[in-house]
């Protein structure tokens, strides 16, 4: 028996519509049948039907179902049911006549068999990168890149890879990753497990498990790994964990995703990278609605660029081993918000003021100022981003003289404002006001 919800959107947030999801929950989807819906052959009909098949089980897809809550709020013609991405769901579906679907297209035989229904069809996943359906999905690529960055701004020289090596979004992860680190001329080990979302039924864990082990040992330490999703970054974690392995002392873990149950139930917490899922939504359901009306979508594939690193404990280091310079890092680091120059990094250290700029351009490309001012930035786009705070506040806390001077070297970093820097993250993370 297959278990769909159903909501008329006119009537979405009535108690009498809550009752009635509820209840709609423990019944096969084939008798969902509603007064408001109009019989099969009973001309025009008065609603759109539309399938949600993504599930729940991923916080990706939670959040996307929200995106999509949002578009289809206004949409009072609308009649929406989910479900999981399964095999079984293809009966009761097909006799419901959907009008479009929003999928999570994973699986390429029943994404296969979706297509015989011939109806409009968004996919919000690049699992399978050949589908003939229009894509709305993030781009992977870049988040490869965002990573590679975040790391090498830590000073990681060694550097891996864990993630699915068929997977779409996986692959072009992994690309971005070495793409990036190939600029800084390094390059990256690589172990591949199947999470496609999940671990397949297919795959033995005791199989994997030894194979990450054998992988880990073989690193060379400090090194910090990407993993495709925090699913499997939270298996490297537990490895680490078994093995005695320091995180972030010795291996430094990166996920992509920000699910927070994920993330925090790894031992230590995960940092992540943040996808930009509510918005993936609202456009996979904008575009939706123009094809049923029978326009064609803006453009087949659709990629939304990474938000920002959610930082938890399992990135929190630094990779140097110069000890002059990694005191002067973390001075900077946690003297940022403060009034500092390049004389007080100099004084913390002991070290020559024209030795300590050597070993800042030989091992991190930049100079003791611009290290303090990277800083200085990073911390302005966390408040930009995790705070409502006004500018000048975020000056202040930023270290910087003022909201003037903020906006001054702000743009000089970022090509933006402050202002449109968080108004952009807003609207990649998820809805503007207008959006609601």
């Amino acid at each position: 028996m297959v278990v769909f919800a159903y909501l008329s959107l006119d009537a979405r947030f009535s108690p009498t519509a809550c009752s009635a999801k509820r209840n709609a929950a423990t019944l096969p989807f084939s008798n969902l049948e509603t007064p408001s819906m109009a019989p099969v052959n009973a001309g025009p009909p008065t609603h759109r039907r539309v399938a949600l098949l993504m599930g729940q089980d991923l916080a990706y897809n939670r959040e996307v179902l929200r995106g999509i809550q949002a578009y289809a709020h206004a949409k009072t013609d609308w009649v929406i049911r989910d479900g999981p991405f399964a095999a079984h769901v293809l009966k009761p579906l097909s006799e419901w006549r959907p009008d479009g679907i929003i999928a999570h297209l994973f699986e390429r035989r029943v994404a296969e068999a979706l297509g015989e229904l011939d109806v409009p069809i968004v996919n919000t996943t690049s699992t399978l990168l050949d589908l003939p359906y229009p894509l709305v999905d993030a781009d992977h690529f870049a988040v490869g890149r965002m990573a590679a960055g975040y790391f090498l701004d830590r000073g990681f020289q060694n550097f891996g890879f864990f993630g699915s090596s068929t997977a779409g979004f996986s692959r072009e992860r992994e690309t971005g990753f070495r793409d990036a680190l190939a600029e800084r001329g390094c390059e990256a080990t690589a172990c591949y497990a199947e999470y496609l979302p999940r671990p397949s039924e297919e795959v033995s864990w005791v199989s994997v498990d030894e194979r990450v082990r054998e992988w880990l040992e073989r690193l060379k330490k400090p090194v910090a790994i990407l993993a495709s999703n925090d699913v499997p970054a939270r298996e490297l974690a537990e490895a680490c964990r078994q093995m005695g392995l320091d995180v972030p002392g010795q291996v430094a873990l990166l996920g992509v995703d920000n699910d927070e149950l994920e993330c925090n139930l790894a031992v230590p917490p995960l940092s992540s990278i943040v996808l930009p899922s509510q918005r993936i939504g609202y456009e996979a359901a904008e575009r939706l609605d123009r094809m049923m009306s029978g326009k064609p979508a803006p453009e087949r594939r659709a990629y939304l660029p990474p938000v920002r690193v959610a930082e938890r404990f399992s990135t929190d280091t630094l990779a140097i081993e110069d000890p002059e310079l990694r005191a002067a890092l973390g001075f900077i680091r946690s003297h940022a918000h403060l009034d500092i120059d390049v004389e007080a990094v100099h004084e913390h250290t002991a070290v020559s003021r024209r030795m300590l700029e050597r070993r800042f351009r030989e091992r991190l490309g930049r100079t003791v100022l611009e290290e303090i001012r990277r800083t200085r930035i990073e911390l302005a786009k966390r408040l930009l981003t995790e705070t409502d705070l006004q500018m000048p506040a975020i000056a202040k806390q930023a270290g910087f003289s003022g909201a003037r001077r903020l906006a001054v070297v702000f743009r000089q970093e970022v090509s933006l404002t402050p202002s449109e820097f968080r108004d952009s993250v807003r609207r990649r993370n998820g809805l503007s006001h207008s959006d609601t």
